[in-house]
């Protein structure tokens, strides 16, 4: 018996990519369905706990599958809640497929399927600014303390100012940017159920803002009622806090890579010298350590070079958090060390009953910076391949 959809709708009101964020907040498991008239046969994209596990369309399976529906800009869509019995075939995280089936569309590697085809094409590719857009789940209004509203080009906070405030987007588009030297750099764009703040916010010593936020149109925020979260915040086991602000670290530090790699000003020596790899690139790792002593790198391999994306410390983790999606060690990035490094074994399963029991928003909040790491990782990427070549 089929199973009751519970979310449809038209691929012209939410893309494949949205509905991919949507299902990935939620952590959903299930059938998702997309017809077109443009297309012979339906396609099907299965889940497991928000990640995609298999797809089919046409001849097409597993990833191929995946980005050939990223195509499809005229179409129904449906999601049905039920168990999977799909073999796993996709192990690429979710941010990733999305943002390189968005890239294969506008760079032409994947057709399109529906009405003027050409001519969204050629709209998309004109926008050489454009940055990625994260969007988040359905906003749980029992945090939202206030609402506030912000006009086109108005800052929200501003890059060095102190502030502990976190927002949630109710609606619209908020650009995040770095100030360099050379202006100001975009670096995501954040949208629908985004949350713009910080988990350094929770930390007793004041916090000062990493990054600007831009209104991109009229927003409307909710202001989140930030006691409330950090007394949840304050709840979790020490090794729990450390483990979210090692991520929160992550993800400043990913800005930083964009700024000197715009800036041609990326040494990449500190990431490589006297270090070998504890943690190759590719693997199915399933441990999670702390480190004791001694510093280490992550670092990406793509086909122009090793891409270093952070460095950990004392107090870091690294490895395998099978409840967020970062985009990293093991399975996309390695982990290289120095030989001083001593380590301790963590048990990530005792996390990820810490962070089950969370708030469904303390835990959107967790996965929106997760998948800020993850879609900052692909510009970081993409601007060593722009200003690699030629070197």
């Amino acid at each position: 018996m089929r199973e009751k959809a519970v979310l449809a709708g038209s691929l012209k009101f939410l893309t494949l990519g949205d509905i991919m964020q949507l299902l990935g907040a939620n952590s959903s498991t299930g059938v998702l369905r997309l017809i077109s008239r443009y297309a012979a046969e339906p396609g099907f994209i299965y889940f497991e706990n928000g990640n995609p596990v298999n797809a089919s369309c046409g001849s097409s399976i597993g990833l191929e599958a995946v980005y050939a529906l990223f195509g499809w800009t005229d179409g129904e869509f449906e999601f049905n809640q039920e168990n999977i019995l799909s073999q796993r075939v996709i192990t690429k995280s979710r941010m990733g497929i999305i943002l390189e089936g968005l890239k294969m569309v506008d760079d032409g590697q994947i057709k399109r399927v529906g009405p003027g085809a050409a001519a969204r094409r050629q709209g998309l590719v004109s926008d050489p600014k454009a940055v990625p857009i994260v969007k988040g789940p359905l906003v749980d209004y029992m945090y939202v303390a206030d609402e506030e509203d912000f006009f086109d080009g108005e800052s929200i906070v501003e890059e060095g100012k102190h502030g502990s405030w976190i927002w949630v987007i109710l609606e619209g588009v908020v650009e995040i940017v770095r100030e360099t030297p050379d202006g100001p750099l975009p670096i995501v764009r954040l949208g629908d159920g985004s949350f713009i703040g910080s988990l350094s916010s929770f930390l007793i010593q004041g916090h000062i803002r990493t990054a600007t936020a831009i209104a991109v149109g009229n927003v409307q925020l909710g202001v989140l009622d930030s006691q409330r979260l950090a007394l949840e915040f304050a709840s979790l086991t020490p090794e729990f806090r450390g483990f979210l602000i090692s991520v929160d670290k992550r993800l400043k530090q990913l800005n930083e890579r964009a700024i000197e790699l715009r800036l041609s000003k990326l040494d990449t020596s500190e990431y490589l010298e006297n270090k070998k790899p504890v943690m190759k690139q590719g693997t199915n790792d399933t441990d999670l350590y702390l480190i004791r002593e001694g510093t280490a790198s992550v670092i990406r391999d793509e086909s122009t070079g090793q891409i270093p994306l952070a460095q950990l410390y004392k107090g870091d983790y690294f490895g395998s958090t099978p409840f967020l999606d970062l985009a990293h060690e093991p399975e996309q990035a390695s982990v290289m060390a120095t030989k001083d490094l001593k380590v301790r074994k963590v048990d990530p399963a005792q996390f990820q009953k810490e962070y089950n029991q969370l708030s469904t928003t303390f835990k959107n909040f967790i996965d929106n910076v997760a998948t800020c790491v993850s879609v900052s990782t692909k510009v970081v990427c993409n601007y060593h391949n722009k200003y690699s070549k030629g070197k």
